[in-house]
């Protein structure tokens, strides 16, 4: 939502052998194919039981889910999406990786990461807030930083320093959240440090720290994850609905991210026996979907298990490709509000999380 000047692009979503995306005959419509299980309810069905090549009946592999959902709100209308459930434990040669670019649509993404050969991709969704092709939140790959979260920024006329989510993979191949300030080491070179909360920020009193935080502010640790990737808030902590606290204290009303009203987002989140849960909503009308609030959405991971989650960018970037690198969902910048005759349009964007398995 906090995005800039962004470029459009039309894609259709079909993967060639080439590696290129094309359209499919002269059909500018892309359609969902079959989900995992049956498609139809928010319990999900199990897939990913795996044939002779490893993959379920609707293509995707062991251990990764892909489903849709349909949630009736409070005071009226309906919350629509899809969410992915990957399970590393039942397969092993399942990746998590966030990816850093110069700005391309979520299909490029998944294009380009099946040409490199480093897995087959499955899923991609959107990752973290930027302006323009510039991304200002962080991204680490094979433990380098590819992108620092913003270390700071004016609300009302006063300077801020935001400690922001994040969620990261560590070397073990667990999943942890935390907050992130990125401080800079003698050499000029930036790391990420984590702290046990958001600290002293509150933009609901308009109260913010005078300095930022160091690495001697108590709980301060230098954190190391092999994959992350950062936006916030904090929507599940500790399995609690943390999103109304965090979304102030992380300095999100003035940047226009809308928290408590209704949008299309985008989550990740963590359940405690390991799984990954990855979630895109549509909003704003598309395909009848209202969107959700950041507290309806932390609800919303919380019935999928999630005991850590936290939000990335929305509106106009939430987007969901499922396997063969078709849009599923019904990003809002795309005109009309049904997917029938719809030409579906994406964001570029300079970070994604691509779901993959290893080859």
């Amino acid at each position: 939502m906090k995005s800039k000047r962004i470029f459009w692009v039309t894609l259709l979503a079909a993967f060639l052998a080439c590696g290129m995306l094309a359209s499919c005959g002269g059909d500018d419509h892309q359609t969902p194919p079959a989900l995992s299980g049956d498609g139809g309810d928010d319990d999900g069905g199990d897939g990913g039981d795996g044939g002779d090549d490893g993959q379920d009946e609707d293509g995707y592999p062991a251990g990764l889910t892909v489903e849709t959902f349909t949630d009736e709100l409070s005071g009226g209308g309906e919350c629509l999406g899809f969410y992915a459930v990957v399970d590393f434990k039942a397969n092993p040669k399942l990746l998590f990786r966030p990816k850093f670019s110069g700005a391309k649509t979520p299909t490029t993404y998944f294009a380009d990461f099946a040409e490199s050969g480093e897995g087959t991709p499955y899923v991609v969704v959107n990752g973290g807030y930027f302006g323009g092709s510039t991304s200002v939140s962080l991204l680490i790959e094979e433990g380098e930083m590819k992108s620092m979260a913003a270390r700071s920024d004016v609300c009302n006329g006063q300077t801020y320093y935001p400690v922001r989510a994040a969620f990261g993979q560590m070397a073990d191949g667990s999943f942890e959240t935390t907050w992130v300030y990125c401080l800079r080491a003698a050499d000029n070179s930036f790391y990420p440090y984590a702290y046990p909360s958001p600290l002293d920020n509150d933009e609901r009193t308009e109260t913010f720290m005078p300095e930022p935080p160091t690495e001697t502010t108590a709980g301060a640790y230098v954190w190391e994850p092999q994959y992350a990737i950062g936006a916030g808030p904090m929507l599940v902590y500790e399995g609690e609905n943390v999103a109304e606290e965090n979304y102030w204290k992380e300095v999100f009303e003035h940047g226009g991210v809308s928290g408590m009203s209704r949008h299309p987002r985008t989550a990740l989140g963590a359940t405690a026996d390991g799984k990954l849960v990855v979630l895109v909503c549509d909003g704003r009308g598309k395909r009848g979907s209202t969107g959700f609030t950041l507290p309806e959405l932390a609800d919303k991971m919380i019935s999928l298990g999630c005991v850590r989650a936290i939000n990335l960018d929305g509106g106009g970037s939430s987007t969901f490709v499922g396997k063969e690198g078709t849009v599923l969902n019904m990003p809002s910048d795309t005109d009309g509000t049904t997917l029938e005759g719809a030409t579906i349009k994406e964001r570029s964007i300079p970070t994604a999380v691509v779901i993959a398995e290893a080859k």
